[in-house]
């Protein structure tokens, strides 16, 4: 939790999961990566079109790989690769990504929190006034959490999908760039959120 003045800044938190995380190492792409978005009714702030942003955020990954990395949606969860969660404030994270092993291969749960009104002002107020911002704040941190399960780390690069807000910078300019980028929902889909740094990165860990 960082404080900026008065105002604390809850948000934080979905980019500083883990206090200046390393890789948490790769996957295996040989072959498609299974993923399962786990239900998130009952889980405050939850909308049913949440899934379609976690879904995008796959799509993102694997255009911006130029093909290496490829998903496909699993209808068994604990057999999936990639766990994607929906949580609640009470249980203590923002954004979250742990290693995991599933049948003796490496793979992750996600942890993703969808409620916008425990954020910071002014954040939480034009997240709440705005639906395209308050599906970015949720489109972005699956991401960048998804970033950490593909294997990519934090950096201080503002413009980096796998920035750390520990470092500093403004956190409503961060997620108001990419929302000004959108006319319509239907626009996240055009726009992966990462930057060309982050897009060597991955591509740099998954050439062959």
């Amino acid at each position: 939790m960082l404080k900026l003045g008065a105002t604390i800044v809850v948000l934080a938190l979905a980019f500083r999961p883990q206090v200046g995380r390393s890789s948490l190492g790769v996957l295996d792409a040989g072959e498609p990566i299974s993923f399962f978005v786990e239900e998130g009714k009952g889980v405050p702030g939850y909308r049913d079109t949440d899934r379609d942003l976690a879904m995008m955020a796959f799509a993102a990954w694997s255009r911006e790989s130029g093909g290496k990395l490829k998903f496909t949606e699993s209808k068994e969860r604990d057999r999936s690769l990639i766990r994607l969660r929906w949580i609640s404030p009470t249980e203590g994270l923002y954004g979250e990504t742990q290693r995991v092993e599933v049948n003796g291969k490496q793979g992750a749960i996600v942890y993703v929190m969808p409620q916008v009104s425990v954020q910071g002002e002014p954040l939480a107020s034009r997240a709440l006034q705005d639906v395209l911002l308050r599906d970015t704040i949720v489109y972005l941190t699956c991401v960048h959490e998804l970033g950490h399960a593909v294997g990519l780390s934090h950096t201080r690069k503002f413009e980096d999908i796998m920035y750390y807000f520990g470092y500093g910078g403004d956190i409503l300019d961060y997620f108001v760039r990419y929302r000004n980028k959108l006319q319509s929902r239907g626009d996240i889909a055009k726009h992966s959120g990462l930057s060309m740094s982050d897009v060597e990165v991955l591509r740099s860990l998954y050439r062959n």
